[in-house]
């Protein structure tokens, strides 16, 4: 969605107006300023009009499910989608086998040419003129990935109910909190290359906290974003819950990812960005605040801590153990 904002109008705290509503994609005329309301989750104005670019609903689509046997196997047929001659790609949605196993018992899904025990599977939606040549697509790609992947399983959505009950596999995520009520989540942005060394490390690192303890991961795979929720009733006893964040969030920022790729930060996810972000761009947001509303009166102790927590020295921003936020209420820590 970000990426879609052409321009934006906003009111100020001072009161004055910020109007950009430039509705063209080519803008270089001067600073991109939209960019600094966006993310800002309110701190830095209203925002009281958007002008978003939008896309044309395709007039037909079609599905493909893969059982497949590693993430480079699921990158590698999503590459072979983004060639399609007759179609775009819509979607490339990821779960591994935790997270498909438990939705499919919940619904009673199978499908003969589907194995249950894949590691991961892949979720492709191409959007087009004509389904037949989508569905034929398809077959190119499922032949394709056959080829290089002889263990993968899969089908091909021969129907829009069928289309719909895969859909639903992916989406009814509400099956792991039926299971682990108010289980802590986590929403992580990791770069395509680093996807495969970033998981084997965090399911290390979480089983090392409690051997059992294990996450349910999907996520939108094309853009690097995971989805990880915890086989726990939430919310996290606090130690527990620091050392969790500290195996998701180690070296997040070296890897040229993101601790929050769609959840925000609002005032629960404060103490992350303080440990995670770069100090230079922590001391440039403040600023940023400070210049756009000096008395913190837009959505106060929101994204950055309000001024009776922030620690201040001769450096602009001191280190994680100082900037720790007071300890939270433990009702906190349940996912958003």
């Amino acid at each position: 969605m970000r990426h879609r904002v052409l321009g934006l109008e906003a009111v100020l705290a001072d009161g004055s107006v910020y109007s950009d509503l430039t509705r063209v994609v080519k803008n270089s005329a001067g600073y991109d300023l939209k960019h600094l309301f966006i993310g800002a989750e309110g701190t830095l104005g209203i925002v009281t009009r958007v002008v978003v670019k939008l896309d044309p609903l395709p007039r037909a689509t079609a599905t493909v499910l893969f059982g497949l046997p590693s993430v480079e196997a699921a990158l590698q047929t999503i590459r072979m989608a983004l060639e399609s001659d007759v179609g775009h790609l819509r979607a490339a949605e990821a779960m591994w086998n935790s997270c498909f196993s438990q939705a499919a018992a919940a619904h009673e899904w199978s499908e003969p040419g589907v194995a249950l025990d894949q590691p991961i599977y892949l979720l492709l939606s191409l959007g087009g003129a004509r389904e037949d040549a989508l569905r034929e697509d398809f077959e190119r790609i499922f032949s394709e990935t056959m080829e290089c992947f002889p263990e993968a399983t899969g089908i091909i959505a021969g129907s829009r109910r069928q289309e719909n009950d895969l859909w639903r596999l992916r989406e009814d995520t509400s099956v792991i909190y039926r299971a682990h009520p108010g289980a802590p989540s986590f929403d992580v942005s990791v770069p395509l290359s680093e996807i495969p060394a970033y998981l084997e490390r965090i399911l290390a690192g979480l089983a090392a906290i409690e051997s059992d303890l294990a996450p349910y991961v999907f996520g939108h795979l094309a853009d690097g974003n995971l989805h990880i929720v915890l086989n726990r009733r939430g919310p996290l006893p606090r130690q527990i819950a620091d050392a969790v964040e500290g195996v998701l969030y180690h070296r997040i920022r070296e890897i040229g990812g993101s601790f929050s790729a769609e959840h925000g930060v609002g005032s629960k996810r404060i103490h992350s960005l303080l440990a995670t972000a770069d100090p230079t761009k922590l001391a440039v947001m403040e600023r940023v605040k400070r210049v756009l509303d000096d008395q913190s009166i837009m959505n106060p102790d929101k994204v950055l801590p309000c001024d009776a927590w922030f620690v201040r020295s001769a450096e602009p921003f001191v280190s994680n153990e100082a900037r720790r936020l007071p300890p939270q209420n433990e009702n906190d820590l349940t996912h958003d």
